[in-house]
């Protein structure tokens, strides 16, 4: 039973630990929010300024995972390219080693816990401020005082826990078995990391186990590498249902980490005299005997290993990416095709929420834009078999829109389960009427190739003006559609609605013309009555999709 009770107590501390860790994180992002814009779109085509934007953006946020994530997101939206992820991916790395340093430096060499406690005292009526920025604030106090605490906890049960208790016997069970031993406790990092879902909580365990002279130190560095590969399963999980591209990001972070664990093994001695001697320098101790050194040696193994990693590697960026292209190679323009991925589950900044909704519209806008495209294909199409796969794709892409609507509607509905300001408040019920006008304008556009294909069955025939108007109207179509989506592109607050409500003007006025004209003519006995019903459905169709369009772009001007 005293067993069990330990087990428990340790889980209890890690457990506690996380969500340290998860308060603090998230009150970082939502502090940082409009920064991590910034940064992202400071990324061009250079490698070094994807790698620094990865470091800053991890160091701001504190969660390798929630930036690795969110770039494997922001490839599968089409936002990065695979090689500015591969940089950015990099610089996360790096960043990622602040965190053991603040946890092996403060945690681990001072009684934090005992100055946590009046830390929260002071912070926590932060809480319940009515100003965002400061509520945040107060949750990355709090989080940080838990964080401390939970490791205060765990010294506290492994220092009080016996040399013959189980769970000891366990997480030392590996050693003395030379080199295997360094390969099982690389294995065991990678696996702890990729149940727990947190790199900082492996590195806490390995200190414990460390400065408790329960392995020795070059052990600890073994699972310091583990962990390095066992954190890249959170983004690999989340790219299971992104496109191709936000995979292949996935899987270079994976490789970018084996291919380091691979050189450090074959180096692992002489890399572990390197950090001796960095360590050395800085405290006057040998992590490889003492125990007080143990903590900030683990932070110099780590923090020189991903450098190394990343200036080794940053030259052969394409090469990197051209690997993933040979081991998930595209099946075509489908399996090349964006689809809709998630962040917001993971992240609870409304800034980083809102950009990844905003993404996901543009994409959806944009699929939008393709569908009706086929129209004017469809139209002129004579061939029996190519006209029936055109219409099959238009309804195909119909059904996906519909779809996409509804998974980026309840995603945006999670929103409400947190805190938003008015601001906030408005720009989700912003959001919820452009992909509901989105939705709208792939039911006109089936419905347009629906008229199309009853003009075909029954056998009618434009005249030579009818198709000249309707081309005329299209052309109108795709520039409200390029305003539509340039509109969706912008930070909302500097969108103008000049251009979309001149655009409605002409659009509505060329409609009015021919449904003039047309009443004008259908008197006529050489006017083809069925071919105009068709016509003029077409003509209310397009002119019914563009009142969409303009209720969108009213929705991204209205947030000003």
């Amino acid at each position: 039973m005293i067993y069990i009770i330990d087990f428990l107590s340790v889980v209890g501390a890690i457990g506690l630990f996380l969500f340290g860790m998860k308060l603090m994180s998230e009150s970082l992002q939502k502090i940082t929010g409009n920064k991590i814009r910034v940064i992202l779109n400071y990324i061009a085509s250079s490698r070094l300024k994807a790698v620094f934007s990865g470091l800053i953006i991890t160091a701001l946020v504190q969660a390798s995972s929630v930036v690795t994530v969110m770039t494997v997101s922001f490839v599968n939206v089409g936002m990065l390219s695979l090689t500015e992820s591969i940089g950015v991916i990099m610089g996360a790395n790096i960043g990622t080693t602040i965190k053991l340093w603040l946890i092996s430096a403060i945690g681990f060499n001072t009684q934090m816990g005992i100055v946590a406690l009046p830390v929260i005292g002071l912070t926590f009526p932060l809480l319940f401020s009515k100003n965002n920025i400061r509520r945040s604030w107060g949750g990355f106090f709090v989080g940080l005082s838990i964080l401390f605490i939970s490791l205060d906890f765990l010294k506290y049960l492994f220092e009080d826990m016996p040399d013959n208790s189980v769970l000891i016997g366990f997480l030392t069970g590996f050693s003395g078995y030379g080199f295997m031993s360094v390969l099982l406790y690389i294995a065991a990092g990678m696996i702890i990391t990729a149940l727990v879902q947190s790199s900082s909580a492996t590195v806490a365990l390995t200190i414990v186990m460390c400065v408790n002279r329960w392995i020795p130190f070059e052990l600890g560095a073994a699972m310091i590498l583990g962990e390095n590969i066992g954190t890249t399963a959170t983004a690999n999980i989340s790219a299971l249902i992104a496109n191709i591209q936000g995979k292949r990001a996935a899987l270079s972070h994976t490789l970018f980490n084996v291919i380091g664990v691979i050189w450090a093994l074959i180096i692992f001695r002489w890399f572990l005299q390197a950090t001796d001697i960095i360590t050395f320098g800085i405290l006057g101790r040998t992590p490889l005997t003492d125990i007080k050194a143990m903590p900030i040696g683990l932070a110099v193994f780590h923090t020189l290993f991903n450098l190394a990693n990343t200036i080794l590697l940053v030259g052969f960026i394409p090469s990197i990416a051209k690997l993933t292209e040979k081991i998930l190679p595209s099946k075509g323009k489908n399996d090349e095709a964006y689809s809709l991925k998630y962040i917001g589950s993971q992240f609870s900044s409304s800034e980083l929420v809102f950009l990844e909704a905003k993404n996901e519209i543009v994409a959806l806008a944009k699929r939008g834009r393709k569908q009706f495209s086929r129209i004017p294909e469809l139209l002129i199409e004579k061939d029996e078999k190519n006209f029936d796969q055109l219409f099959q794709k238009i309804k195909d892409q119909e059904d996906m829109i519909d779809k996409i609507e509804d998974e980026i509607n309840g995603y945006i509905n999670q929103i409400y389960s947190g805190e938003l300001s008015d601001i906030g408040l408005k720009k989700v019920k912003s959001m919820q009427r452009i992909i509901k006008e989105l939705e709208s304008v792939g039911d006109t556009v089936f419905h347009m190739a629906k008229s199309v294909n009853r003009k075909n069955i029954e056998k009618a025939w434009f005249t030579q003006d009818q198709r000249d108007n309707l081309k005329k109207i299209y052309e109108l179509m795709y520039v409200a559609f390029d305003v539509m989506i340039e509109s969706l592109e912008k930070d909302y607050d500097k969108v103008s609605l000049d251009k979309a409500q001149l655009l409605e003007l002409q659009i509505n006025k060329f409609r009015s013309d021919l449904m003039k004209e047309h009443f004008e003519k259908a008197s006529s006995p050489d006017y083809n009555n069925k071919s105009s019903v068709i016509y003029i459905d077409l003509i209310s169709a397009s002119e019914k999709m563009a009142d969409h369009i303009y209720n969108i772009n009213e929705a991204i001007a209205g947030l000003k």
